[in-house]
């Protein structure tokens, strides 16, 4: 437990040796699971923590305060390593009020499985705790549909759970970003890539309601408070959420794998096409052969997707399915694609491929384009127009 502010209080854990977080996210520095007491004539606890955790957190919450004189429980997002110890803590103090937006409290609604004491929260609304107030600033799907922000109004804090975190187990004691003994911002940098990344949309449609609010301290779900430098990380925020706007020139992205050399002759050809409008840049890419870290920044931003593969078993091969993993299915939804690809038995890559991309909610609007065995001087001639024609649609 830690004093961040007067009457505000880091009720949070550390999580050092997390490895991996949610399956997929390795976590080079461990993390913390943020929670806040806020002192006022009718206390408020903002967030939760993993349920892993609850122990520890229960002993810090209760070193500071009776549950019976606690009031309300802010919930700014419901993903179980911020709502795991929810449960018992309903169990140990039900009288308590829970704000929320409408989908956070069906989603704790579900978790908790038990009534509970709830006021469904929207845009700007007010909780009053009597000598401090709370407003509620809605900013859905940064990451999950349920999150917003809570700004403690004439104090300059922002509760943010997920907004702004990193996922950076701070040393014991050190909570503040002032504290911290190396330069944290590529953690920063790294979560917002990784968590925030697919709804880039999302954060810039949430970021101008910060406009004109007083800002001194931005309290994370994850990783250090942002006591210093405030606007720097919003700003940061705006940089990194930037998606191609309208003038600018446009991008395809072409992945391939070639077993032997086929498909790839086949990317090259459109690559070729497509090139050749004024207002495209191409990235061809060897997907058997990229880096991960390659391909998902290839593929984080583009205007068009042309996916290739040969059929090797009735399938796609393996490197062109992590491509189309590594795609955001909500930042590409409604963006042009494409799909090609050269066989010798039955040819059902191409098929398989159109099918997910059809299921991302890509437009696939050239037909696809196979080739068995060998490429003809017409085949040639036919992927150079695929290019042409996904080149013109996008521009």
């Amino acid at each position: 437990m830690m004093q961040i502010r007067p009457g505000i209080h880091w009720v949070g854990v550390r999580d050092p040796d997390l490895e991996v977080f949610d399956v997929i996210i390795p976590t080079e520095y461990g993390t913390t699971y943020n929670s806040y007491l806020i002192e006022a004539q009718e206390p408020a606890l903002v967030d939760g923590v993993k349920k892993e955790f609850e122990d520890e957190w229960f002993a810090q919450l209760e070193e500071k305060i009776n549950l019976a004189d606690l009031r309300h429980l802010i919930v700014n997002h419901t993903e179980p390593d911020h709502s795991g110890s929810i449960k018992e803590l309903l169990r140990r103090a039900p009288h308590l009020i829970v704000h929320g937006t409408r989908p956070a409290l069906q989603f704790l609604t579900e978790q908790v499985n038990m009534d509970f004491n709830k006021r469904i929260v929207g845009e700007n609304d007010v909780l009053d705790l009597g000598n401090r107030r709370l407003r509620f600033i809605m900013a859905p799907f940064m990451h999950w549909p349920d999150t917003m922000w809570s700004y403690l109004e004439g104090e300059g804090v922002l509760f943010t759970c997920d907004g702004f975190g990193s996922h950076f187990c701070f040393p014991e004691g050190r909570i503040l970003a002032s504290q911290q003994e190396v330069d944290f911002t590529g953690a920063v940098e790294y979560y917002f890539e990784k968590i925030m990344g697919p709804f880039k949309t999302k954060v810039r449609e949430a970021l101008p309601k910060l406009e004109g609010l007083e800002l001194d301290l931005i309290a994370t779900g994850h990783g250090p408070i942002l006591n210093t430098d405030v606007d720097r990380f919003i700003r940061l925020y705006h940089e990194w959420s930037r998606t191609g706007q309208q003038g600018e020139r446009k991008r395809i992205v072409i992945a391939y794998a070639s077993a032997y050399g086929h498909t790839k002759r086949m990317a090259e050809l459109i690559a070729e096409g497509a090139a050749g409008h004024p207002q495209v840049d191409v990235v061809l890419m060897d997907a058997a052969r990229a880096d991960p870290e390659v391909v998902e920044q290839a593929v984080s931003s583009f205007d068009a997707l042309i996916v290739g593969s040969p059929t090797i078993n009735a399938d796609a091969v393996y490197p062109i399915w992590r491509v189309l993993e590594a795609v955001s299915a909500i930042n590409a939804k409604g963006k042009a694609a494409a799909v090609f690809g050269n066989y010798g038995w039955s040819g059902e890559a191409v098929a398989l491929l159109e099918e997910r991309l059809e299921k991302m909610r890509l437009v696939v609007g050239h037909p696809p384009l196979k080739v068995r065995f060998g490429l003809t001087s017409e085949d040639e001639e036919r992927c150079r127009a695929m290019g042409a024609t996904v080149a013109e649609s996008i521009t």
